[in-house]
C-alpha cells in the first residue's frame, strides 16, 4: 500500500511539474510587442522637493498672492492640463520652484517602457488626495506631445496626449520601477 502511495504521489507531482511548463510556454507566445503612449525623442522630468504646507505658508493672504496659490493648487493638486497646453508648461513648473531632472538615454528608454500599452488593468482605489511631484514631458523635435503627472505617494497619474488608451497603466510595479529609474537607489 505504501509503494501504490508513493508512486501516485510522484505522477501528480511530475504531472503538475509540466503542466506548469506548459502555462508558461504558452504566456511566452501570447506576449506581443506593446506601444508606447507617446511617439516621443526626449522626456523631461520635472519634480518638486519642499513640502506643500511650506508653499502654503510662505505665502500670504493679499489678492495676488492668493492666485498665485489657487495656480499652484491647481497642477499640484488638480488635473491640470488637461490637454496641451499652448503655453510653456515648462515655465510655470519651474516658476514653482520644480526642478528639472538630467535623464540618460538609457533612463529615457526605460521611462518610454514603462509610459506603454498594457494587457492588464488597473484597478485599485487611492486613499488620498494626489500630490503631483513628479511630472514627465515627452516631446518630439522639441515640441510637446504629452505630459504625465505622478504621485507616487498615493499612485494617482494623470496622462494627457496619448493617442493610446492609458487605462491600463498605474500599476505599484510600474509605479515602483518609475521610481527607481529617476531616484535610483533611493528608498520611500
Amino acid at each position: 500500500m505504501k509503494r501504490f502511495f508513493f508512486i501516485l504521489m510522484v505522477v501528480l507531482i511530475s504531472s503538475c511539474n509540466n503542466s506548469k511548463k506548459a502555462e508558461v510556454e504558452n504566456l511566452k507566445v501570447v506576449k506581443k510587442e506593446l506601444s508606447p503612449f507617446f511617439d516621443s525623442d526626449k522626456i523631461d522630468h520635472y519634480y518638486l522637493e519642499f513640502s506643500k504646507r511650506g508653499f502654503e505658508h510662505l505665502v500670504g493672504e493679499n489678492a495676488q498672492e492668493i492666485e498665485k496659490k489657487k495656480e499652484f493648487s491647481h497642477f499640484f493638486y488638480g488635473n491640470y492640463p488637461d490637454s496641451i497646453p499652448k503655453k510653456s508648461f515648462e515655465k510655470l513648473l519651474l516658476k514653482y520652484k520644480y526642478k528639472k531632472s538630467i535623464l540618460s538615454t538609457k533612463q529615457e528608454k526605460e521611462i518610454q517602457n514603462v509610459f506603454s500599452e498594457k494587457d492588464s488593468l488597473q484597478n485599485s482605489g487611492y486613499a488620498c488626495i494626489a500630490e503631483y511631484r513628479d511630472i514627465f514631458i515627452f516631446k518630439k523635435k522639441e515640441k510637446t506631445v504629452g505630459i504625465a503627472k505622478i504621485c507616487f505617494k498615493c499612485g494617482r497619474f494623470q496622462i494627457t496626449g496619448s493617442k493610446i488608451d492609458s487605462n491600463g497603466f498605474g500599476l505599484w510595479s510600474e509605479l515602483d520601477r518609475l521610481k527607481n529609474i529617476i531616484r535610483p537607489g533611493k528608498k520611500s
